[in-house]
């Protein structure tokens, strides 16, 4: 008797479901941008929990713009608040473009996709609620190009 097609065919989809499952983001979350531009004053905020403070974490800023960005670089003003109501300021520079205007992202068409690490297998001092603020740091006001910012938190390549 011959095996069930369907059968084998769900079979064969769960197999490849779980081979190629890594461990999902504890952090993932994206900010459209507006169309008439990326205003200085204009924030993109995100909010996560942490619980394990054994764990060390990779964390990365997700830009995404359009072939019309003018800039080979994006600097980008982090602002971290503390479940304690501390406070602390970064200055990301994000290298976008090599020296000939060529995109170091991935992407199709004219949208270009960039992940950037800005802290790489540390720990959380406390446990609980955290907060970035992200806010572009360049001169022109408002920024053109720029379609979506993001935050993406993951446990370390690095500590496993």
């Amino acid at each position: 008797m011959l095996p069930n097609p369907k059968a084998i065919f769900y079979l064969t989809l769960g197999l490849v479901f779980l081979n190629s499952c890594g461990d999902f983001p504890i952090s993932n979350s994206s900010i459209e941008i507006e169309p008439d531009g990326w205003y200085a004053i204009d924030v993109a905020s995100f909010d996560w929990d942490i619980v394990d403070l054994d764990l060390k974490y990779d964390a990365l800023i997700d830009i995404r713009h359009n072939s019309d960005y003018p800039y080979s670089n994006l600097y980008l003003f982090l602002d971290f608040t503390f479940p304690n109501g501390k406070q602390r300021r970064d200055t990301l520079a994000c290298e976008l473009a090599d020296e000939r205007g060529r995109w170091y992202g991935s992407g199709m068409g004219d949208i270009i996709d960039h992940r950037v690490s800005f802290q790489e297998n540390f720990e959380f001092p406390i446990q609980g609620k955290y907060r970035l603020k992200v806010a572009h740091g360049m001169r022109q006001d408002p920024l053109m190009g720029v379609t979506d910012i993001g935050f993406r938190l993951e446990k370390s390549q690095m500590s496993q």
